[in-house]
């Protein structure tokens, strides 16, 4: 089959007998020469950095005040625990945050499957060690779960408002439900030429994705960026271009308008409040704008400092908030 004069794929198939829930080996071929590069770049880019995925954010241990406590007949001290609870593979279906809960009062190695998880919540390495009770103790421990992009480390969380409640140790959160995306391209053959790419993907998860759903949701990815490249900006051009003060008063007046980052150089807040706003859904100045004083008050991590410093900040662009 042709598309502007461009041969494209005839064979795009899974192979059947090593596909499992975490390992998916796919070929497509032939392709024009160049694109099995062109397409395996992007596809393994977008995998590792932009799929959504559930990790453990914090875990919270009866009796113990920090990560180097020692727990009375179990086996590990709490920094072993928290180890282990990284390692799990999380699938949570839901958009809220949610926990898991392990209540351990009797000698006997507990594993993430003893996990007692919120609907929709659920480990996919369920014969994970968590902990082992060798005597007369016991072990309560609860871990909050989120979903989330990408890898945050526990001094981002720490900024952004988490772990300020003695008793909660934050972990680091790789949220990235592929492991591992590596392609090969070899030369196939169409009639006499012997031009032609294939290329050959293999996509290992952690089960909370299967690898054909890791590929679908790239290539919806990258399908929507595409598709806003071809219809190209919709609105209409002003009819001169203003001043800074204009384009400042005008990005206020419109509430919203601004898709400046709140991290850019350009609007120039500080990274650590801006992670804050980033945790709590504000990614750029003009959201930011369009709140009012009220709804960034009541922002999760949002406290007086932080709040001063963005309201100093937007002042110091000629910007608000919304106004009541």
């Amino acid at each position: 089959m042709e598309f502007m004069k461009l041969y494209l794929p005839d064979r795009v198939q899974w192979d059947g007998e090593s596909l499992t829930e975490t390992y998916g080996r796919l070929v497509i071929t032939p392709l024009e020469r160049g694109f099995g590069r062109t397409l395996g770049t992007a596809v393994r880019r977008v995998m590792l950095s932009s799929l959504e995925g559930a990790a453990a954010v914090s875990v919270t241990i009866k009796g113990v005040s920090h990560e180097f406590s020692a727990l009375p007949g179990v086996r590990q001290d709490a920094s072993d625990i928290v180890l282990n609870v990284k390692s799990l593979s999380i699938r949570h279906d839901g958009d809220e945050p949610g926990k898991l809960i392990l209540k351990a009062d009797k000698p006997g190695i507990y594993t993430a499957a003893s996990l007692v998880g919120d609907p929709g919540i659920r480990v996919t390495n369920p014969e994970r060690e968590i902990a082992e009770i060798t005597g007369k103790g016991g072990l309560d421990l609860t871990i909050m779960v989120e979903k989330g992009k990408g890898f945050v480390t526990v001094d981002e969380w720490y900024n952004s408002g988490r772990g300020q409640d003695i008793g909660t140790i934050l972990v680091d959160s790789w949220f990235c439900p592929v492991k591992k995306v590596n392609y090969t391209v070899e030369s196939a053959r169409v009639g006499d030429r012997t031009d032609y790419d294939s290329l050959r993907l293999e996509i290992t998860t952690d089960g909370s994705l299967t690898p054909v759903e890791a590929m679908e949701k790239t290539c919806a990815i990258l399908i929507q960026h595409f598709k806003m490249i071809m219809e190209g900006d919709q609105t209409e051009a002003p009819a001169a271009e203003p001043t800074d003060d204009g384009k400042a008063a005008a990005k206020s007046e419109a509430g919203g308008t601004d898709s400046t980052p709140i991290d850019d150089e350009e609007f120039g807040l500080d990274r650590k409040y801006a992670n804050i706003l980033k945790t709590a859904g504000v990614d750029t100045v003009g959201t930011l704008t369009a709140m009012t004083e009220g709804q960034l008050k009541g922002l999760k991590g949002v406290g007086d400092k932080t709040f001063q410093v963005v309201i100093e900040k937007l002042a110091s662009k000629g910007l608000k908030l919304r106004t009541e």
